[in-house]
């Protein structure tokens, strides 16, 4: 099983919409309330303005899961690779709609990252990479006669 370092406290914000510290980090509110799960790795977080709680994997693919994190990882890695959703279904052993909501669930949450992380961005000149593919002939030339 793959054992993660928990990100600090400073990762995290306040989830409630009417809590003064909304979606702040590293604003100094959140503390560890206890555990979400019997094995004690997952941390209930809470928020000293408004006594929020809520689990540390809230917002993320991992939220609600009942897929390991071993699982949801492979499923991530395959779908990274370019390996379709049959494929990386026979690979993970997952079933086939299992793979579909993870790629839904991870191709919003890449979005959302990359949407908060880039931001302002005065863009003066883009180049764009060409992209290389191979034009097969289809039809053989006709002659003129």
């Amino acid at each position: 099983m793959m054992k993660l370092k928990p990100p600090p406290l400073s990762a995290f914000f306040c989830w409630n919409g009417k809590c003064p510290k909304h979606g702040q980090r590293d604003s100094g509110n959140i503390r560890v309330d206890g555990w979400s799960d019997r094995k004690k790795t997952i941390r209930r977080l809470a928020c000293r303005e408004c006594g929020g709680r809520w689990s540390e994997r809230k917002g993320t693919v991992l939220y609600n899961s009942r897929a390991g994190i071993d699982k949801i990882a492979s499923i991530a890695q395959h779908l990274a690779e370019g390996i379709g959703i049959r494929p990386t279904s026979r690979l993970t052993g997952a079933r086939q709609k299992t793979v579909i909501r993870y790629n839904r669930l991870l191709g919003q949450h890449g979005k959302a990252l990359h949407d908060e992380g880039v931001r302002g961005l005065r863009v003066r000149e883009a180049q764009g990479d060409e992209l290389w593919s191979f034009v097969g002939k289809k039809r053989q030339a006709v002659p003129k006669g």
